[in-house]
């Protein structure tokens, strides 16, 4: 009953205070404008340009502090070709870097050209008769062929011989889902043309797969089975509605019957009911001829897409690999700045005194992690940046104290702690929290934002109190005792 009461008083006092100061800003304009309306046209004109100036300003700088960064993907950062990526690769590779994805995708793809073999991926969810497709195109085929190289074990290939001659392989995939199946969509990228087999009309989900697959920009073959369900209208009316939901031409959608089997209740002479397993029709030669006509039509272009879409697969994967290694050698970093702030507080700070950040190391650890990041940065920012963080660390000190005080005690054989040993493990901390919170900026967002940067810091910090305390209570005795 006591909090509702200090809570209903606290707010009753917030709206009289709002109240008052809209009364006092009101008041206030309205002694403006009547000034205003009384002076020269010449004074009326300079104030009001001078007010949409300063608002203006306001907001294009609150835009530029607080607007999120946007990095560059890999083909804006650089033009795409072969002989430009085998630069990176050879520069990235003396940098350290591990480019043997990049360099496995590239190898794969050569091989692929070799073979001039077509490649086909066949998407499709359970139950949409995938497998019974495979085996009616290829009759005979062996289902549990093992996947070929450069591929998940979730893909399995199967040869095809078009009527053309054409040597064809059916790369079969799964379903999938980008977040948790991400390879999936990468076998899409290595194939020459993408066909996605559905047995109604598509749902939500795989409305979602077909635009992950449409924007890879490979020819895309929609098949509907299992048409005997539909009269012709139907299945019109299902085509033209696929069609206006992607960018898939209708001529692009066909209608199959993959065979298999289905389970139907026949009814006995006895009047009793059995249920029987018989195989349904057959019938895929649409789907042939738009394969062929495909193949016919398209197959320069085709190979072109492949060669474009492999390219950038390789660039991306080099790319992922540089930003495992920026981050291995940022986390490197901060190790090693952050255990310099403990060794530096346990022979400099004396007890009682306050948190600070150690502003030329805070300021070396930061300039070191922009070239890591191979970001350029302004000292204003880096002081910025630092200085928010300050702020934030004032208002943590209490409880930073507190935390690392209690990290200590639970080390045995501890007696009276001293300042020095305590504040060494905040810094620890803080630098741990500073470093992490500008290599996730400079990653992220591709520049170091003060304010976004501060309050990663501070979200940091918090998140990992009692775990950073330990950490470096453990580091801070270690050193503690190479003294003795």
């Amino acid at each position: 009953m006591r909090v509702r009461l200090l809570l209903f008083i606290a707010l009753l006092l917030v709206a009289v205070v709002t109240l008052f100061l809209l009364l006092l800003a009101t008041d206030t304009a309205m002694s403006v404008w009547q000034r205003l309306r009384e002076a020269p046209l010449w004074l009326q004109v300079a104030y009001t340009l001078i007010l949409v100036a300063i608002s203006s300003g306001t907001l294009w700088l609150s835009w530029l502090w607080l607007k999120p960064g946007k990095k560059k993907s890999p083909a804006e950062n650089k033009n795409l070709d072969p002989l430009s990526l085998q630069e990176d690769l050879v520069e990235s590779a003396s940098a350290g870097v591990d480019v043997s994805a990049a360099v496995a995708e590239i190898k794969e793809q050569q091989r692929r050209k070799q073979t001039g073999e077509v490649f086909i991926a066949l998407f499709g969810e359970i139950s949409t008769g995938k497998s019974s497709l495979v085996k009616a195109l290829l009759p005979g085929a062996d289902m549990d062929s093992d996947p070929r190289g450069g591929t998940t074990r979730q893909v399995s290939h199967y040869r095809w011989q078009a009527d053309s001659g054409d040597a064809v392989i059916i790369a079969d995939l799964p379903g999938f889902n980008l977040e948790s199946n991400p390879e999936i969509l990468e076998e899409a990228r290595r194939s020459h043309l993408v066909v996605f087999l559905c047995d109604s009309d598509i749902t939500r989900s795989q409305m979602e797969q077909l635009d992950s697959l449409l924007a890879i920009q490979k020819p895309l073959v929609v098949a509907l089975n299992k048409v005997d369900r539909f009269s012709a209208s139907e299945a019109r009316a299902i085509a033209s509605n696929i069609s206006e939901r992607t960018a898939v031409e209708q001529r692009d959608i066909v209608f199959v019957q993959t065979g298999g089997h289905e389970e139907v209740i026949k009814l006995l002479s006895d009047g009793h009911e059995e249920v029987v397993t018989r195989d349904r029709t057959q019938n895929i030669e649409a789907l042939r001829a738009v394969l062929q006509r495909k193949l016919d039509e398209n197959h320069e272009l085709m190979e072109q897409l492949r060669d474009t879409a492999v390219l950038l697969l390789a660039s991306e994967k080099l790319d992922q690999a540089r930003d495992k290694h920026r981050e291995q050698q940022a986390a490197e970093l901060v190790d090693r700045y952050s255990k310099r702030a403990v060794i530096g507080a346990l022979a400099a700070v004396a007890p009682g005194s306050d948190i600070i950040i150690q502003g030329v190391l805070a300021t070396r650890l930061v300039q070191s992690l922009c070239k890591v990041y191979d970001v350029s940065v302004k000292d204003v920012e880096i002081d910025s940046f630092l200085r928010l963080a300050g702020g934030r660390v004032r208002k943590m000190t209490a409880i930073t104290l507190a935390i690392t005080g209690n990290a200590l005690k639970a080390f045995p054989g501890m007696g009276t702690l001293t300042g020095g040993l305590i504040h060494a493990v905040a810094y620890g901390m803080i630098f741990d929290s500073l470093g992490r919170a500008a290599a996730e900026t400079l990653s992220t967002r591709g520049d170091l934002r003060p304010y976004p940067a501060a309050k990663a810091f501070e979200e940091i910090l918090n998140d990992n109190l009692e775990a950073g305390a330990v950490r470096f209570a453990k580091l801070a005795l270690a050193e503690k005792g190479k003294e003795k």
